[in-house]
């Protein structure tokens, strides 16, 4: 619950990437890294540019501070949810599993046509951040990670209008998904040149603004499936009071779903605030 005053959040661990969300009021979702660093902000559900953002911050030990009157984060009396992962750390501009490093080669970050202007990788959780700059051509970049993502998303940062575009592996790299429109898959290879990622790099098309283009800087996120932690995949609908059953192997604590087939909007589900079967 908002306080309108600067407050500790207690997450259980060093966060490297915080999304909050107002539960009772239509703001924005925000989204906060330790790449890009406390005092900006990207919008999930939107197309704007990185923002600056005063009242977030410092990532702690154990969660993140918040602070500021902002209905979208902590405004008085109003109530928020937030999802937190952590990565590889902030300890330098290029870290991996809590390590960090001066530079991209020194990390590991190697063999892609671009070099990453900054990393968080977290190898055993799946996860990692990367930042780059755009470049001319069908790109690969290094993401860190020990196997191939099965989901990353990639939103420009100081171009207006770009949507964020998503890869999913159960509907492969001729498709991409628009975190924030309800839109249906796309098929088109300008997202992602038609190339599946490898156990080492992620592929994204050329010459186009939202992913990749001359001048443009960019952040991408990728996850992989981890056994018991995280796991991506697809399924068929029934139109049935008794759906389908969805196997994960694990009771999850977020569930995002998104119509892939046709319009419809992202769903997302959690046990904070939905403790209890049956979930609302």
């Amino acid at each position: 619950t908002g306080t309108a005053a600067a407050h500790d959040i207690n997450v259980g661990f060093s966060p490297d990437l915080v999304w909050i969300k107002r539960r009772n009021g239509a703001n924005y979702h925000h989204l906060f890294n330790t790449i890009i660093g406390k005092d900006d902000v990207i919008f999930p559900n939107g197309n704007e540019i990185l923002d600056p953002f005063a009242d977030f911050g410092p990532f702690n030990l154990n969660g993140y501070t918040i602070s500021g009157t902002y209905n979208g984060a902590n405004a008085s009396g109003q109530t928020y949810v937030s999802w937190c992962w952590k990565a590889g750390g902030n300890k330098n501009t290029f870290n991996v599993d809590d390590v960090g490093y001066a530079s991209a080669a020194a990390a590991g970050l190697t063999g892609g046509d671009i070099t990453p202007a900054g990393a968080s990788v977290g190898t055993k959780q799946g996860f990692s951040m990367i930042k780059y700059a755009g470049s001319t051509g069908d790109t690969t970049i290094p993401h860190g990670l020990t196997k191939a993502p099965d989901f990353y998303m990639v939103k420009c940062l100081d171009v207006g209008a770009e949507s964020w575009r998503a890869y999913h592996s159960s509907i492969g790299a001729e498709y991409a998904l628009t975190p924030n429109d309800s839109a249906a898959e796309s098929d088109s290879d300008i997202y992602f040149n038609d190339a599946e990622p490898t156990s080492t790099l992620f592929s994204v098309g050329s010459n186009y603004d939202g992913v990749n283009s001359t001048g443009r800087n960019y952040m991408a996120f990728l996850w992989h499936d981890v056994p018991g932690l995280q796991k991506f995949g697809k399924y068929t609908a029934n139109n049935d009071a008794d759906g389908p059953y969805i196997e994960l192997g694990f009771r999850p604590a977020i569930v995002i779903i998104k119509k892939s087939s046709d319009t419809g909007h992202w769903l997302m589900y959690d046990i904070e605030r939905n403790h209890y079967n049956l979930t609302n």
